[in-house]
């Protein structure tokens, strides 16, 4: 598999990262014009022997019930009523990207008539209202059971507020039919992307063949037992007289807090008392994170088992853990030194009505004394004023969806240091915008005299760049168990960019870490060790009890079967299996059709990789990471001809792809046309996913043309923004003798000295560099 595929997939994230975010929802009858029915395959409710439904809840639970159905959970899907449906539907007619559309109401229901995916003007039933507030979107089924979400919404903000209009939700871009994010495409399927969080025991029902969708679920909206579970045996021992609070409820959670905070008297923060439990993390945290499915969504079981978090990646973060993308939360509050101490989600939030249990600082003054931290002497703002919110300086705003202002959930002070240097945002700035970020950190420093900060952001921003120099700071990091695991979890991911004694180290020790994602992160990072090696280390975590970390694991093992017999084949081969159904999960979107291909290829099996990419290609045909990634196949299988079909699709798709310009800049460089392939890979060090290895290529190719003074500027430029890259080096320190600049060479080759001290050619450089001077 191409080694650029995971960055192309982190740059087809960004690229996605509205639509990734959609608030999407059920079912739907799409008619046509004369309103004919498409087919009969509709998301609709099945009864489960098992849940109970809301209403047989809120036949005790009145008031748990009551604030529920006021809450954004029970609004996140609804039938389209007239009392459910917000926007204006009085035959009003928007026209965005030169596409008019016209939203419509007659007796039967409401309608949209709009180009559909052949560009022909179609008018379509809305089956369910997405969402409530701040917009809300609507469904459309285009037969074969796909429900998508409509990308023009209605802005549900007060009029006074910039609302109560029709909005495009992806503004920036081309959603025209032949664009990957036009509404009927995959990137806006519901049952693929959004169904297991907007209602209740859902079951996708994906039929891989016919690549149609029966999905059902018990309940149309987020209902009491998406967060506590199936709820028969409950009712069951309440009928029975069997019910005993606290020890057998007949729940297999129990979602109540368990650890209070209590002030001490000698400290001005509340300090914990009792267990802390994950319970909530558990419930909450599928919902409202950014993960990949990899089990049965079960409430009660650990979240580990039923899904794979994303890490602190540049998709999703900025280089300080700060919010980018959207991440839903969870990945944000495991930063916090709230989480560490066991704050949960119903400290903050009403776990029934999702708000949160106060609007000023007494939610934050629970556990901070007020005297201390709701003064002036404290946030250095007048009283009563934006400025003196906590939840402006801890928690600032990202919108997202055009509309959605969400907060950051790692509780973080503000940072104007680091804004310059690492681009990163700062509460201070967003508020006083007219002053530098050095205004801002020069009036921190004056008030402050906190403690030493975490060092996170400074490691993390070299890290990202591979900075071989960082590597020692990274390792550290890794090994102290005071700061967050899923920061540490992210560095130790980093390590594997930079392959070292140290780093091999470093994997086998966080290897029997306590925290699963670790424990994950180290075998992701394992990649570079030898196969044979690699089994070694990760043979004992094939039973891990974490489903993520066993999943890496299969991942890392895959072409390994074949080497291992007697019990070690029988335990490896479970684990396949398991990796592979747990790979069907995800085989009706594109990216999970490519994680297929890569299991596939892992194992030797090129054909099975050829047919998983291209069943990603029939979901959807723009996919990039499937295109790239074929063309690289069909290289590796000498059938050029073919690849360089594939590539022209693939660079038609997506032209600001620094990974498809500098794999068609290779293939003319294996034409033996390498004026041909500059102008390529010079476009691949231009894009925002450009890397070192780009430049590094480009350098080359423009010297091996006869280019040596630009070779020399594309490679400073390279090192100025990739610092410590030994090949870059080199290059540069080659190239600088050969064009008889040695004096200039010899800053580089100090740089050099620090990567490599024992390298030859480096301590010969020195030595005549001495000797010179």
């Amino acid at each position: 598999m191409s080694p650029t595929f995971t960055l192309l997939w982190q740059r087809f994230s960004v690229h996605l990262k509205a639509t990734l975010a959609l608030i999407l929802c059920c079912s739907s009858v799409n008619v046509s014009a004369n309103s004919a029915i498409i087919d009969n395959f509709s998301p609709r409710v099945k009864a489960h022997e098992a849940y109970v439904g809301s209403a047989t809840c809120g036949q005790c639970h009145q008031a748990e019930l009551q604030q529920w159905q006021a809450s954004h959970h029970a609004k996140a899907m609804m039938e389209p009523t007239a009392d459910n449906v917000l926007g204006d539907f009085n035959n009003q007619e928007v026209t965005f990207d030169d596409v008019k559309t016209i939203f419509s109401q007659r007796e039967d229901g409401y309608f949209i008539t709009t180009q559909n995916g052949a560009k022909k003007t179609e008018t379509f039933k809305v089956a369910f209202t997405f969402g409530y507030t701040p917009l809300q979107q609507y469904l459309i089924n285009i037969g074969d059971g796909k429900l998508q979400a409509f990308d023009v919404a209605w802005d549900a903000r007060a009029k006074s507020e910039g609302g109560q209009r029709w909005f495009k939700l992806l503004p920036d871009e081309d959603t025209t039919p032949e664009s990957p994010f036009h509404w009927t495409r995959q990137t806006q399927n519901w049952n693929s992307r959004c169904a297991d969080c907007h209602s209740t025991n859902l079951n996708k029902g994906y039929n891989p063949v016919y690549q149609r969708y029966d999905t059902t679920f018990t309940e149309l909206n987020v209902a009491c037992e998406s967060c506590h579970g199936a709820g028969k045996s409950h009712v069951s021992l309440i009928n029975s007289g069997g019910y005993k609070k606290g020890v057998n409820s007949g729940f297999k959670t129990d979602l109540k807090q368990t650890r209070q905070f209590i002030f001490d008297g000698s400290n001005p923060i509340a300090q914990p008392k009792g267990e802390a439990t994950s319970a909530q993390i558990d419930a909450c945290g599928g919902c409202h994170s950014r993960r990949q499915v990899i089990g049965e969504i079960d409430p009660a079981d650990d979240y580990h088992n039923q899904y794979s978090l994303r890490l602190i990646d540049t998709a999703l973060y900025h280089s300080d853990g700060q919010i980018k993308d959207e991440v839903f939360v969870l990945g944000s509050f495991l930063q916090s030194k709230m989480h560490q101490a066991g704050v949960t989600c119903t400290d903050c939030h009403n776990a029934h009505t999702g708000e949160v249990k106060a609007q000023d600082n007494t939610l934050c003054t629970q556990c901070h004394v007020a005297e201390r931290y709701d003064s002036q002497k404290h946030h250095h703002h007048k009283a009563s004023s934006e400025g003196a919110l906590c939840i402006n300086c801890h928690m600032p705003t990202t919108t997202y969806m055009e509309v959605d202002d969400r907060r950051d959930h790692s509780f973080s002070t503000p940072a104007p240091q680091h804004s310059d240097a690492m681009d990163t945002p700062n509460a201070c700035n967003s508020c006083h915008r007219i002053q530098s970020n050095q205004w801002s950190a020069d009036a921190i420093e004056k008030w402050t005299t906190q403690a030493q900060p975490d060092p996170f952001a400074v490691i993390n921003s070299r890290a990202i760049n591979a900075d071989v120099l960082a590597l020692r700071g990274m390792t550290e990091y890794v090994a102290d168990e005071q700061y967050p695991a899923i920061r540490r979890a992210t560095l130790l991911s980093l390590t594997g960019t930079i392959p070292s004694r140290l780093t091999a180290e470093t994997i086998s020790q966080q290897l029997s870490s306590s925290s699963p994602l670790v424990r994950r992160a180290a075998v992701e990072a394992s990649a570079f060790i030898p196969l044979q090696h690699r089994w070694g280390l990760l043979k004992p975590l094939m039973t891990d009890p974490s489903a993520s970390v066993r999943f890496a694991v299969a991942n890392q093992l895959a072409g390994y079967a074949a080497q291992v017999s007697g019990d070690d084949y029988v335990t490896l081969s479970k684990l396949l299996r398991e990796y592979e159904k747990q790979l069907r999960l995800s085989q009706d979107m594109p990216a999970g059709q490519a994680a297929i291909a890569m299991y596939a290829l892992n194992q030797g099996d090129t054909e099975g990789a050829l047919t998983a990419l291209n069943k990603a290609l029939e979901i959807e045909p723009d996919y990039a990471p499937a295109l790239l990634n074929l063309a690289d196949l069909y290289r590796g299988m000498g059938d050029e001809s073919e690849a360089l079909n594939i590539l022209k699709r693939a660079i038609a798709v997506a032209p600001d792809s620094g990974a498809i310009q500098h794999s068609f800049g290779l293939y003319w460089i294996r034409q033996g046309q390498l004026e041909k392939a500059l102008s390529y890979l010079k476009a691949a060090t231009e894009q925002d996913d450009s890397v070192v290895r780009y430049a590094y290529v480009y350098g080359v190719a423009l010297e091996s043309a006869g280019q040596l003074e630009s070779a020399i500027k594309i490679l400073e430029a390279a090192n100025e923004q990739w610092p410590n890259q030994y090949d870059l080096l080199f290059s540069l320190i080659l190239y600088l003798e050969k064009a008889g600049r040695v004096s200039e060479s010899w800053p580089y080759l100090s740089n050099l000295s620090a990567i490599a001290p024992n390298d030859p050619e480096v301590k010969r450089r020195l030595a005549n560099m001495r000797r010179d001077k």
